[in-house]
């Protein structure tokens, strides 16, 4: 008789496990689960902590746009959809911090965060959109030129012997 049930058992018995199945989470599961608790209980304040950062820096770089091209990547439209509603709220120059040499690409860039910024509602009469070194803390060049050239003192027993920058021969760094 058990026989003739088997198949029956075997059949009844497979939504169960599949149920059970679906109830393992796999560990990136976890994780983003805790990720999402965590930004439930902080998120608002880590939502100002990073406008406070961004409003002191004010600035887009080569990696906000795609390699060899004036277009935004998926990284610089973000940046640029959060600096519209500041830039807006207080206005101000946004810098572009680059190392190319080829002005025409960084002229494309200028103009296409311009027109961006046009498109997301910003006031564009308060803003600037210039190519130069990002904002923040930092030496005046004159003072950082001075530490340069002194270089690092270390102590002794003998007192301070200045070290001085060696580049790096192998490119690593």
């Amino acid at each position: 008789m058990l026989r003739t049930y088997r198949r029956l058992i075997v059949v009844a018995t497979l939504p169960v496990a599949a149920a059970t199945c679906n109830e393992l989470q796999t560990t990136t599961d976890l994780q983003t689960a805790r990720m999402d608790e965590s930004h439930q209980a902080y998120g608002a304040h880590l939502t100002h902590m990073v406008d406070n950062a961004i409003l002191h820096d004010m600035s887009v770089a080569d990696i906000h746009f795609i390699p060899h091209t004036g277009e935004l990547s998926g990284v610089g439209e973000v940046r640029l959809n959060r600096l519209a509603k500041l830039l807006n709220t207080y206005g101000g120059t946004l810098r572009y911090e680059t190392l190319l040499d080829d002005e025409a690409l960084i002229k494309q860039r200028l103009e296409h965060t311009r027109e961006y910024l046009a498109l997301t509602g910003c006031e564009m009469e308060r803003v600037q959109v210039v190519a130069m070194m990002s904002g923040g803390r930092g030496l005046p060049g004159g003072e950082a030129v001075e530490k340069f050239e002194k270089g690092t003192e270390q102590e002794t027993d003998g007192g301070a012997t200045p070290l001085t920058f060696v580049p790096s021969s192998s490119g690593n760094q």
